[in-house]
């Protein structure tokens, strides 16, 4: 198994540099200062890229990518803003999840629009009162006719604002646990919910939403798979979703490095460069280091993946690791900047923002060490 890109993967990754650097990167301060949000047209810049799509076969209209290439991509992005990175990433999602488990017609019907941008997707699984547990789903649809009445609310919604294309966990039927979930389609504008925003601490250019769902009808041939297949199919996307939080992770700490070393370069103090100083030569070297470290595991990760094998471990250990270490860049990379990285004139606060969730998404740190000892111990800590 490489752990190092190959020549093709290489020139993706440059291209997408240099094409970041030079037409996305200019517009994130505004955005984010002002909080508006991710833009379609912004969005669909990204399109030739392969951002939307670019894991499902070529015959599919995707790009036919392995899962190394398009995390490499993803670090990139997550490296220039990873608002945009979010706001792609769970349409990306979507489309993904109907691609796999959808229907033809529901496949002709919802993939043109998320892959062409012309559409964001979201996925609505965690509730006010269900986060870990995602057993204990509350939200309840009842089949009535040639329909499914949803009722039930769901929180912390990426694209729940913005988003048009939907895919909504819930509870069939309770007296059945998790063979009673299912997976619906859900279309803003033809099936009627409530959106409302939750401010939040990091890629306020991809909001937070609460959706609240009340006698919400979803036409019958919504049903995404199979009732009691709801769970299973948000399950399985958990693994590679964890490895990618790896590759958003060393992004994101591949930008706190490159403003820490470019600061340290630029501020004088005692008459010199500050980079000149042990102490901050120290900071970064290990900044470095660990970025390095992390990439690593994330690449391990995405080469099990590719290779179809089973690789929890190794994904959860991407994941956990890079989140914690990538907090600790970022701090430093504040301390670097003094009390300029205090201040929203440098973006090294707003990097120190946008990781801090990702100890919580696609399963806390704390379930990432669970999973990792059930694994080695042969022993479950959940039940």
């Amino acid at each position: 198994m490489s752990l190092v890109l190959s020549d093709e993967q290489t020139m993706i990754r440059d291209t997408l540099k240099r094409f970041l650097d030079r037409e996305i990167h200019p517009m994130v301060d505004e955005y984010e200062k002002s909080g508006k949000a991710v833009t379609k047209d912004i969005v669909k810049k990204l399109v030739p890229f392969g951002f939307l799509g670019g894991l499902l076969p070529e015959e599919a209209g995707g790009h036919g990518l392995d899962h190394t290439t398009y995390f490499t991509m993803i670090e990139e992005l997550s490296r220039v803003w990873p608002s945009l990175r979010a706001t792609v990433g769970l349409s990306n999602s979507v489309l993904t999840h109907i691609y796999e488990y959808g229907t033809e017609e529901q496949r002709r019907k919802f993939l043109q629009p998320l892959m062409t941008g012309e559409k964001f997707g979201f996925f609505a699984l965690t509730e006010p009162n269900v986060g870990s547990d995602t057993s204990s789903i509350q939200t309840r649809a009842e089949r009535k006719g040639d329909k499914w009445i949803i009722n039930g609310s769901k929180m912390f919604i990426t694209n729940g604002l913005e988003g048009e294309i939907g895919i909504v966990i819930a509870q069939t039927d309770k007296s059945k646990g998790i063979d009673g979930i299912a997976a619906f389609i859900v279309e803003k504008g033809v099936s009627r919910y409530q959106t409302k925003p939750i401010e939040k601490m990091g890629t306020v250019s991809c909001p937070f939403a609460e959706l609240i769902f009340e006698d919400c009808e979803i036409p019958a041939e919504n049903l995404l798979g199979k009732v009691g297949d709801g769970l299973r199919q948000g399950l399985k996307f958990l693994n590679s979703a964890r490895a990618m939080v790896a590759f958003i992770s060393t992004g994101i700490a591949q930008a706190c490095i490159d403003s820490s070393v470019k600061y340290a370069k630029e501020r004088v103090q005692f008459g010199k460069p500050i980079g000149g100083f042990q102490l901050i030569q120290a900071k970064i070297s290990e900044m470095v280091t660990l970025t390095n470290a992390m990439r690593l595991l994330g690449l391990q990760a995405s080469h099990l993946l590719d290779q179809g094998k089973t690789c929890k471990v190794e994904c959860s250990m991407a994941k956990y690791f890079a989140t914690e270490q990538v907090l600790k860049i970022a701090e430093e990379a504040l301390q670097i900047h003094g009390g300029y990285g205090y201040t929203k004139e440098f973006p090294v606060e707003r990097y120190y923002r946008d990781i801090r969730y990702f100890t919580i998404a696609e399963g806390t740190n704390e379930i990432q060490k669970l999973i990792i000892g059930r694994e080695i111990l042969g022993i479950s800590a959940f039940s």
